[in-house]
Parts: structure tokens; sequence; C-alpha cells
């Protein structure tokens, strides 16, 4: 439990990476400093392979370390994810996620989405998920429950 009141961070972040125009590329990050009344400090790592000018896939992973001033406040929760992305032509394209993360029992899900860009800056967007549901940190988490969700998003702009 946090205590309620005024609370001021101070953020660093550091990012170094490759060009974005070579087939394999990286990235590292890392950004620190205050959290409430302790630190958090983030890492980040990012490699993506573009196949060919259709086909890529991400491999990423992030550690998040909490130093916090009350009891159980030094943990530390691992994120990581492996993404495909295919397009069919500018307009249309196919993303796949997987996702896990140490601050849930099995904590993993899938994301499937299609990505339809009919006029600028105009999209339909057909998404299925399925996985754990991601709660809070807090130890009184209910049982974590499968989860099946399916969504359609349309955006229009009237003025293109």
């Amino acid at each position: 439990m946090i205590p309620v009141g005024l609370y001021h961070w101070t953020r660093h972040q550091v990012t170094y990476g490759s060009p974005q125009d070579r087939r394999l590329t990286w990235s590292l990050y890392e950004r620190f400093g205050s959290y409430y009344s302790g630190r958090l400090n983030e890492a980040r790592i990012r490699g993506t392979y573009r196949a060919n000018e259709r086909l890529s896939f991400s491999l990423s992973e992030q550690w998040n370390r909490f130093r916090l001033p009350f009891s159980g406040g030094n943990f530390s929760v691992l994120f990581g994810s492996l993404q495909t992305n295919y397009s069919f032509s500018r307009f249309l394209t196919l993303s796949t996620i997987l996702q896990m993360d140490t601050a849930n029992t099995q904590g993993a899900s899938a994301n499937i989405r299609l990505r339809w860009n009919y006029r600028p800056d105009s999209d339909m967007f057909v998404i299925y998920t399925a996985g754990q549901r991601f709660a809070s940190l807090a130890a009184a988490n209910p049982t974590q429950l499968m989860e099946h969700r399916f969504a359609v998003k349309f955006t229009y702009s009237w003025r293109p």
C-alpha cells in the first residue's frame, strides 16, 4: 500500500540502438530514478529481424526493479514478448504477439490483430486475445482466469 500524498519523480533515460534501415536491428533502453518514495530501474532490450519487405520478427525483454520503502517493496518483474508481423500490402497487416510476465502466476497471453487501412487516417482493426488476465501486483489478487476476447475497432477520419 502506497500512502496518499504528493510525489515527485525524477527520471533519467538512456537509449542506444542500431540503424533502423538494416535487416537485423536492436535497441537498448535504460530508465532510472525516483518512484514514489523509492526507486525504479527499467531495462529493455529488443531485437528485430526483417526476413523480407513483408515479414518481420521481434523479440524483447524488459526488467523492472522496484525498491520501495515499505515491507515487500523490493521486487522485480520480468516481461518478455515475441512479435511477428506480415504485410499483405501497404494497407493490410497481420500482427501476432506472445507475452509473458513474472508478476502473475502463469502470466501469458497471445494477441492476433488484423489492421486494414481503407483510406488515409482511417482504419479497421479485428483483434483476438487469449490468455491470463494481467492484474495488479497486489498480494490480494484473485485467482487468474483464462480470458478470450474478440474486438472490432473502426476509425474514420472526416478529413483525410
